[in-house]
């Protein structure tokens, strides 16, 4: 059976209707340049099927016409990571899934297109809901030394530790899966590996500093 490809002009409107970026909101990446040859240019971007254009592809539906999977409705546009990611986990990035990126990725690039710099909201809210009583410490020490990044993680008190500089401190026992929670906090952007010895050591991003200082 003959695949329901998208035509030329389709896939260049996927492309710019999302700014010419990868639709997933967490990736966002660039899908086009300058190549090596002067005046060229080069394309890393996918037209990316939402419902497969042939049976036994991603997401495939039986009922749907190939008039509808060859449409710009049924379309996406990833960097070949996230085109290739989204065929082979069905399950995970389903119709609906991709269908709200799609959305959300021409609303960003509609701004973007006006002027405005559009960043994904990290989850910081609910890490505080996770880890209260360890978020209201960190807000308290950054209230006090505003331009303070940088934390050490010791198992107690009783632990003789001197630094250069200044630095806060968070004791292992006095917060309940604390060394999982920093990791944690590592995925979520809020902050990232600084150690140079044994003792674990670690800065907060700028963005997650602004969060602990309520200056959104």
């Amino acid at each position: 059976m003959a695949r329901d490809d998208f035509s030329r002009q389709t896939i260049d409107r996927l492309a710019k209707r999302a700014g010419m970026r990868c639709s997933n909101p967490d990736c966002r990446t660039p899908t086009s340049g300058p190549s090596a040859e002067p005046g060229d240019v080069t394309n890393t971007g996918v037209a990316a099927h939402i419902c497969a254009a042939s049976p036994g592809g991603a997401r495939y539906e039986e009922e749907m016409s190939s008039e509808a999977r060859s449409a710009i409705t049924n379309g996406i546009w990833l960097c070949q990571n996230h085109a290739k990611l989204i065929d082979d986990d069905e399950v995970t990035f389903s119709a609906s899934i991709l269908r709200e990126w799609k959305e959300t990725a021409e609303h960003m690039a509609a701004l973007e297109a006006r002027g405005f710099k559009v960043h994904r909201a990290r989850p910081f809210g609910e890490l505080e809901k996770d880890a209260p009583k360890l978020i209201a410490e960190m807000r308290q020490d950054i209230a006090k030394k505003r331009l303070v990044r940088e934390f050490v993680l010791l198992p107690n008190r009783r632990i003789t530790y001197h630094a250069s500089y200044d630095q806060f401190i968070y004791y292992i026992d006095e917060h309940q899966y604390v060394e999982n929670v920093v990791i944690i906090m590592q995925h979520l952007g809020a902050v990232y590996d600084s150690r140079f010895n044994d003792i674990p050591r670690f800065r907060f991003t700028e963005e997650f500093a602004r969060f602990l200082l309520d200056d959104e």
